[in-house]
């Protein structure tokens, strides 16, 4: 549940994503939350756990979800808390704050950092105690405010409430930051409108034979996605060579966010067939398959080009040494020419004198 990255360096920490994903694999859609996000570690379990944050108000209702779910009209706001659990042995000094939700680099979901302006739900989240140290073996609970804008979009929102730790110095003095968050989504009644779009299909050869494709999926709707995609090479008479799967597979994409894909045909064998590959990812809202999107066919370099370069290239080759022969026997026969008249005129000369 914690998450290091450096606080001097400003860049995204992409495991963020790992105590997002773990929370949102329990997402049901309800509007409440209950369940901890963390719990106490066990001398069996974690020792080496520093904290945990769970909602505060888990175990008082009885619906799942280790994170905060909300259903608001536009303009309104509801107000909650955060527990936070230091295990450790020592005093730790706290940063607490809301923070968008982002599609991380190569997948999954991340909070942007404390320093980023935030431009969704980070924004309507207002912390009371944004910096709190809280002793050894002890539990703070923080309490928050979101507040909706009065003009927003109907359909799901993403944030998170982030607990970060000061835990230390690296070798070369840069402060570490310890991170967990628990996801705020909030859900604005209206249509929901779940759709995305996939990018051209582009594909490139290495020097080991290999080929490397990539497209990129984006949210263009109003409601969290997931999906599942593959990439289909066929022949020239439309069969099929071989399936690959598109990574990282079954990622989180937030509304106007975008995921990176991409596959890798490690066996692609010389031939001298035109191959095609095509793309193909189904995406899911809530679980559940919404629309299965297609690229475009993209058409594949054959290996048959390339004798067919090798024989271009002798053609010329021979060509060019012809083409020398050719002028070097001009070059003779004019020499000879030459050489013959020169020696008529000189006859011609001595029959004179």
């Amino acid at each position: 549940m914690h998450l290091l990255d450096t606080v001097r360096s400003g860049a995204r920490s992409s495991l963020g994503c790992v105590a997002l994903l773990a929370a949102l694999s329990t997402w049901g859609g309800d509007m409440s939350h209950t369940t901890a996000a963390a719990s106490p570690p066990t001398p069996e379990s974690n020792p080496t756990q520093l904290f945990g944050v769970h909602p505060a108000q888990e175990g008082n209702t009885t619906l799942p979800g280790g994170h905060f779910n909300y259903a608001l009209l536009p303009g309104k706001s509801i107000s909650d808390g955060i527990a936070i659990e230091n295990f450790s042995d020592h005093a730790l000094t706290f940063h607490v704050y809301g923070a968008d939700l982002l599609t991380a680099d190569g997948g999954g979901l991340a909070p942007a950092q404390r320093t980023a302006v935030m431009h969704a739900a980070g924004a309507w989240i207002t912390v009371s105690v944004p910096t709190k140290i809280v002793p050894a073996h002890s539990q703070f609970t923080d309490a928050f405010t979101l507040t909706l804008p009065a003009v927003v979009s109907p359909g799901e929102h993403l944030g998170a409430v982030v607990a970060a730790a000061d835990v230390g110095l690296t070798p070369l003095g840069t402060a570490v930051e310890a991170r967990t968050a628990l996801i705020a989504v909030v859900t604005v009644p209206g249509t929901a409108l779940p759709a995305g779009t996939l990018s051209a299909l582009s594909g490139s050869a290495s020097a080991s034979g290999q080929m490397a494709f990539a497209i990129t999926l984006s949210n263009t709707g109003n409601v969290l996605l997931t999906y599942t995609g593959s990439l289909v090479i066929s022949d020239g008479h439309g069969r099929r060579v071989v399936a690959l799967p598109l990574t990282p597979s079954n990622a989180y994409v937030v509304p106007a966010g975008r995921v990176p894909l991409s596959a890798v045909w490690k066996d692609a064998a010389p031939t001298t067939e035109q191959y095609t590959a095509q793309a193909t990812v189904r995406i899911l809202a809530g679980g559940t398959p919404v629309a299965t999107l297609t690229s475009q066919s993209l058409a594949l370099p054959t290996t048959s080009a390339f004798p067919l370069l090798i024989f271009v290239g002798l053609a010329l080759a021979l060509m060019g040494i012809l083409g020398a022969w050719l002028i070097r026997g001009r070059i003779l026969r004019r020499r000879g020419r030459l050489s013959i008249a020169r020696s008529a005129l000189a006859g011609r000369l001595r029959g004179q004198t």
